[in-house]
Protein backbone atom coordinates (compact mmCIF):
# COMPACT_ATOMS: atom_id res chain seq x y z
CA UNK A 1 0.00 0.00 0.00
CA UNK A 2 1.40 3.56 -0.84
CA UNK A 3 -0.16 7.01 -0.68
CA UNK A 4 -0.42 7.30 -4.51
CA UNK A 5 -2.93 4.52 -4.24
CA UNK A 6 -4.20 5.34 -1.65
CA UNK A 7 -5.39 8.84 -3.26
CA UNK A 8 -5.92 7.52 -6.27
CA UNK A 9 -8.79 5.49 -4.12
CA UNK A 10 -9.90 8.56 -2.83
CA UNK A 11 -10.67 10.36 -5.56
CA UNK A 12 -12.57 7.56 -7.61
CA UNK A 13 -14.78 6.99 -3.75
CA UNK A 14 -15.02 10.91 -3.60
CA UNK A 15 -16.27 11.40 -7.72
CA UNK A 16 -18.05 7.79 -7.61
CA UNK A 17 -16.54 7.83 -11.53
CA UNK A 18 -13.21 6.51 -13.01
CA UNK A 19 -13.57 8.85 -15.43
CA UNK A 20 -13.52 12.11 -13.78
CA UNK A 21 -11.25 11.19 -11.08
CA UNK A 22 -8.74 10.35 -13.69
CA UNK A 23 -9.87 13.85 -14.99
CA UNK A 24 -8.98 15.25 -11.39
CA UNK A 25 -5.42 13.00 -10.94
CA UNK A 26 -4.39 13.95 -14.55
CA UNK A 27 -3.97 10.73 -15.25
CA UNK A 28 -5.51 7.94 -18.08
CA UNK A 29 -8.60 6.33 -16.57
CA UNK A 30 -7.20 3.21 -18.08
CA UNK A 31 -3.80 3.83 -15.54
CA UNK A 32 -6.68 4.65 -12.37
CA UNK A 33 -8.39 1.62 -12.71
CA UNK A 34 -5.02 -0.48 -12.96
CA UNK A 35 -4.30 0.93 -9.48
CA UNK A 36 -7.83 0.50 -8.09
CA UNK A 37 -7.40 -3.31 -8.92
CA UNK A 38 -3.83 -3.40 -7.81
CA UNK A 39 -4.87 -2.02 -4.03
CA UNK A 40 -8.73 -4.72 -3.80
CA UNK A 41 -5.75 -7.50 -4.82
CA UNK A 42 -3.40 -6.33 -2.13
CA UNK A 43 -6.05 -5.93 0.74
CA UNK A 44 -8.02 -8.80 -0.47
CA UNK A 45 -11.17 -6.69 -0.57
CA UNK A 46 -13.49 -5.02 -2.92
CA UNK A 47 -13.49 -1.57 -2.91
CA UNK A 48 -16.28 -0.38 -5.66
CA UNK A 49 -18.92 -2.16 -7.75
CA UNK A 50 -20.43 -0.36 -11.22
CA UNK A 51 -23.48 0.54 -11.21
CA UNK A 52 -25.36 2.44 -14.02
CA UNK A 53 -24.92 5.55 -11.60
CA UNK A 54 -21.26 5.05 -11.34
CA UNK A 55 -18.56 3.25 -8.91
CA UNK A 56 -20.29 2.22 -6.28
CA UNK A 57 -17.90 1.98 -2.68
CA UNK A 58 -18.60 -1.66 -0.68
CA UNK A 59 -18.93 -1.94 3.25
CA UNK A 60 -14.95 -2.29 2.83
CA UNK A 61 -14.60 0.73 0.54
CA UNK A 62 -16.38 2.99 3.08
CA UNK A 63 -14.37 1.32 6.11
CA UNK A 64 -10.84 2.24 4.04
CA UNK A 65 -12.33 5.91 3.23
CA UNK A 66 -13.00 6.49 6.48
CA UNK A 67 -9.06 5.45 7.55
CA UNK A 68 -7.29 6.38 4.52
CA UNK A 69 -6.77 10.29 4.98
CA UNK A 70 -4.78 9.38 8.24
CA UNK A 71 -2.75 6.49 6.86
CA UNK A 72 -1.96 9.12 4.04
CA UNK A 73 -0.73 11.30 6.91
CA UNK A 74 1.28 8.94 8.45
CA UNK A 75 2.97 7.51 5.21
CA UNK A 76 3.63 11.04 4.28
CA UNK A 77 5.40 12.02 7.63
CA UNK A 78 7.59 8.76 7.58
CA UNK A 79 8.58 9.50 3.57
CA UNK A 80 9.02 13.37 4.70
CA UNK A 81 11.17 12.17 8.04
CA UNK A 82 13.63 9.91 6.24
CA UNK A 83 14.35 11.92 3.34
CA UNK A 84 14.71 15.03 5.91
CA UNK A 85 16.96 12.81 8.05
CA UNK A 86 18.96 12.11 4.84
CA UNK A 87 19.56 15.39 3.71
CA UNK A 88 20.24 16.96 7.06
CA UNK A 89 23.39 17.72 6.05
CA UNK A 90 22.70 19.30 2.82
CA UNK A 91 20.04 21.69 3.25
CA UNK A 92 17.22 23.72 5.76
CA UNK A 93 14.04 24.59 4.98
CA UNK A 94 12.31 27.41 6.80
CA UNK A 95 8.56 28.35 7.15
CA UNK A 96 7.73 31.95 8.11
CA UNK A 97 4.26 32.83 9.18
CA UNK A 98 2.91 36.06 7.32
CA UNK A 99 4.26 39.28 9.09
CA UNK A 100 7.16 37.76 11.07
CA UNK A 101 9.77 38.96 8.90
CA UNK A 102 8.94 42.26 9.96
CA UNK A 103 10.47 41.81 13.27
CA UNK A 104 13.21 39.10 12.13
CA UNK A 105 14.98 40.90 9.65
CA UNK A 106 15.42 38.33 6.67
CA UNK A 107 19.52 39.30 6.61
CA UNK A 108 19.86 37.54 9.47
CA UNK A 109 18.30 34.32 7.49
CA UNK A 110 19.84 34.73 4.51
CA UNK A 111 23.47 35.50 6.37
CA UNK A 112 23.08 32.16 7.84
CA UNK A 113 23.10 30.47 4.10
CA UNK A 114 26.33 33.01 3.41
CA UNK A 115 28.20 32.14 6.22
CA UNK A 116 27.03 28.64 5.87
CA UNK A 117 27.37 27.30 1.75
CA UNK A 118 27.38 23.23 2.66
CA UNK A 119 23.55 24.04 3.79
CA UNK A 120 20.72 24.75 0.53
CA UNK A 121 19.06 27.21 2.46
CA UNK A 122 14.83 27.63 1.66
CA UNK A 123 12.50 29.91 3.04
CA UNK A 124 8.38 30.51 2.69
CA UNK A 125 5.85 32.83 3.94
CA UNK A 126 3.11 30.27 5.14
CA UNK A 127 -0.05 31.04 7.61
CA UNK A 128 0.40 30.33 10.89
CA UNK A 129 -0.90 27.13 11.34
CA UNK A 130 0.53 26.09 7.94
CA UNK A 131 3.71 26.64 9.60
CA UNK A 132 2.63 24.29 12.48
CA UNK A 133 1.47 21.51 10.05
CA UNK A 134 4.59 21.55 7.76
CA UNK A 135 7.01 21.49 10.92
CA UNK A 136 4.73 18.43 12.20
CA UNK A 137 4.81 16.63 8.58
CA UNK A 138 8.67 17.56 8.16
CA UNK A 139 8.09 19.40 5.17
CA UNK A 140 10.07 22.14 7.28
CA UNK A 141 13.16 21.57 9.54
CA UNK A 142 12.58 25.28 11.42
CA UNK A 143 9.92 27.30 11.85
CA UNK A 144 8.58 31.15 12.94
CA UNK A 145 5.55 31.41 14.43
CA UNK A 146 3.77 34.02 15.95
CA UNK A 147 2.78 32.83 19.78
CA UNK A 148 4.03 30.37 21.50
CA UNK A 149 3.09 26.90 21.00
CA UNK A 150 3.26 24.47 24.02
CA UNK A 151 3.47 20.73 22.95
CA UNK A 152 6.11 18.14 24.13
CA UNK A 153 6.90 17.14 20.51
CA UNK A 154 8.61 21.04 19.55
CA UNK A 155 10.96 22.85 21.02
CA UNK A 156 9.72 27.11 21.09
CA UNK A 157 11.91 29.97 22.12
CA UNK A 158 10.76 33.23 22.09
CA UNK A 159 13.04 35.54 19.44
CA UNK A 160 11.61 38.67 19.28
CA UNK A 161 8.34 40.71 19.74
CA UNK A 162 6.12 43.72 20.23
CA UNK A 163 3.21 45.32 21.71
CA UNK A 164 -0.09 45.57 20.07
CA UNK A 165 -1.93 48.85 19.50
CA UNK A 166 -4.72 50.38 18.57
CA UNK A 167 -4.59 53.08 15.47
CA UNK A 168 -6.42 56.22 16.28
CA UNK A 169 -7.32 58.94 13.38
CA UNK A 170 -7.51 62.40 14.57
CA UNK A 171 -10.76 63.74 15.34
CA UNK A 172 -12.02 60.37 17.54
CA UNK A 173 -12.62 60.54 21.20
CA UNK A 174 -10.31 58.02 22.30
CA UNK A 175 -7.15 60.09 20.07
CA UNK A 176 -6.34 61.85 23.08
CA UNK A 177 -5.71 58.89 25.38
CA UNK A 178 -2.15 57.85 25.84
CA UNK A 179 -3.69 53.87 26.47
CA UNK A 180 -6.62 52.18 25.76
CA UNK A 181 -8.90 49.88 27.08
CA UNK A 182 -9.77 46.42 24.88
CA UNK A 183 -13.68 47.40 26.35
CA UNK A 184 -13.77 50.59 24.84
CA UNK A 185 -13.99 49.10 21.54
CA UNK A 186 -17.30 47.65 21.75
CA UNK A 187 -19.32 48.50 19.08
CA UNK A 188 -16.58 50.46 17.61
CA UNK A 189 -15.86 49.89 13.47
CA UNK A 190 -12.41 48.01 13.19
CA UNK A 191 -10.19 47.01 10.57
CA UNK A 192 -7.85 44.05 11.06
CA UNK A 193 -5.44 41.67 9.88
CA UNK A 194 -7.21 38.70 7.71
CA UNK A 195 -7.42 35.52 8.80
CA UNK A 196 -4.20 34.33 7.27
CA UNK A 197 -2.62 36.23 10.26
CA UNK A 198 -2.09 34.83 13.94
CA UNK A 199 -3.24 38.29 14.86
CA UNK A 200 -6.70 38.30 13.84
CA UNK A 201 -7.86 34.50 14.97
CA UNK A 202 -5.89 35.62 18.64
CA UNK A 203 -7.76 39.27 19.22
CA UNK A 204 -10.87 38.23 17.79
CA UNK A 205 -11.05 35.12 20.55
CA UNK A 206 -10.15 37.11 23.42
CA UNK A 207 -13.03 40.03 22.37
CA UNK A 208 -15.46 36.92 22.04
CA UNK A 209 -13.99 35.80 25.93
CA UNK A 210 -14.43 39.44 27.17
CA UNK A 211 -17.88 40.08 25.79
CA UNK A 212 -16.44 42.62 23.73
CA UNK A 213 -18.23 43.09 20.01
CA UNK A 214 -16.38 45.50 17.42
CA UNK A 215 -18.03 46.07 14.45
CA UNK A 216 -15.17 44.59 11.59
CA UNK A 217 -15.62 46.99 9.01
CA UNK A 218 -12.62 45.57 7.18
CA UNK A 219 -9.87 42.75 6.75
CA UNK A 220 -6.59 42.98 4.84
CA UNK A 221 -3.44 41.11 3.97
CA UNK A 222 -1.96 44.17 3.81
CA UNK A 223 -0.35 46.42 6.75
CA UNK A 224 -0.54 49.95 4.38
CA UNK A 225 -4.04 49.08 4.04
CA UNK A 226 -4.85 49.51 7.62
CA UNK A 227 -2.77 52.69 8.23
CA UNK A 228 -4.62 54.27 4.93
CA UNK A 229 -8.25 52.94 6.18
CA UNK A 230 -7.70 54.39 9.35
CA UNK A 231 -6.27 57.74 7.85
CA UNK A 232 -9.25 57.64 5.92
CA UNK A 233 -11.45 57.61 9.34
CA UNK A 234 -12.64 54.44 8.09
CA UNK A 235 -12.09 52.80 11.23
CA UNK A 236 -9.73 52.15 14.31
CA UNK A 237 -7.10 49.50 13.12
CA UNK A 238 -5.43 46.74 15.47
CA UNK A 239 -1.89 46.07 14.50
CA UNK A 240 1.47 45.79 16.01
CA UNK A 241 3.32 48.39 17.20
CA UNK A 242 6.22 47.97 14.47
CA UNK A 243 3.63 50.17 11.87
CA UNK A 244 4.04 52.94 13.28
CA UNK A 245 7.66 52.65 12.19
CA UNK A 246 7.03 52.41 8.85
CA UNK A 247 4.08 55.18 7.90
CA UNK A 248 4.38 59.02 9.10
CA UNK A 249 1.44 58.32 11.43
CA UNK A 250 0.03 62.09 9.65
CA UNK A 251 -3.10 62.05 12.02
CA UNK A 252 -3.33 58.74 13.22
CA UNK A 253 -1.84 57.65 16.95
CA UNK A 254 -0.83 54.15 18.17
CA UNK A 255 -1.80 53.30 21.84
CA UNK A 256 -0.89 50.66 23.34
CA UNK A 257 -3.77 48.35 25.13
CA UNK A 258 -3.83 48.09 28.57
CA UNK A 259 -4.29 44.65 28.80
CA UNK A 260 -0.56 44.39 27.40
CA UNK A 261 -1.63 42.79 24.47
CA UNK A 262 1.37 41.19 22.54
CA UNK A 263 2.39 40.18 19.56
CA UNK A 264 6.04 37.70 19.84
CA UNK A 265 7.70 35.93 17.17
CA UNK A 266 9.11 32.80 18.64
CA UNK A 267 11.41 29.73 16.84
CA UNK A 268 10.24 26.32 16.75
CA UNK A 269 11.62 22.53 15.65
CA UNK A 270 10.91 19.21 16.67
CA UNK A 271 12.47 18.35 18.94
CA UNK A 272 13.30 14.53 18.22
CA UNK A 273 15.25 16.39 15.10
CA UNK A 274 16.83 19.36 16.96
CA UNK A 275 20.20 17.80 16.84
CA UNK A 276 20.71 17.38 13.16
CA UNK A 277 23.27 19.16 12.53
CA UNK A 278 21.61 22.19 10.04
CA UNK A 279 18.77 22.85 12.96
CA UNK A 280 21.14 22.72 15.46
CA UNK A 281 23.85 24.89 13.45
CA UNK A 282 20.68 27.71 12.45
CA UNK A 283 19.56 27.28 16.42
CA UNK A 284 22.74 28.70 17.26
CA UNK A 285 23.65 31.39 14.99
CA UNK A 286 20.40 32.68 15.86
CA UNK A 287 21.04 32.86 19.75
CA UNK A 288 24.51 34.74 18.38
CA UNK A 289 23.07 36.84 16.19
CA UNK A 290 19.64 37.67 17.65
Amino acid sequence: MNTKDLKCFQAVYEERSVSRAARRLFITPQGLSKNIRQLEEELHAVLFVRTSHGMAPTESGRFLYERSGRVIRQLEEIENGLRQLEQRRERIRIGCANGALNLLPLGVILAFGAAHPEFRLEWREYPNDQVKKKLLDSEIEYGFMIGDWSEDAIRARKITGCRICLLVYEGHPLYGQSRVKLSQLDGERLLLMNEAFRLYHDFTSLCAVRGVNPAVVAKTADGAGLYRLCSQKVGLAVAPEFFQEEFKMEGVRALPFEEELRWDVYGVSKRETSGYENIRMFDQYLRDHL
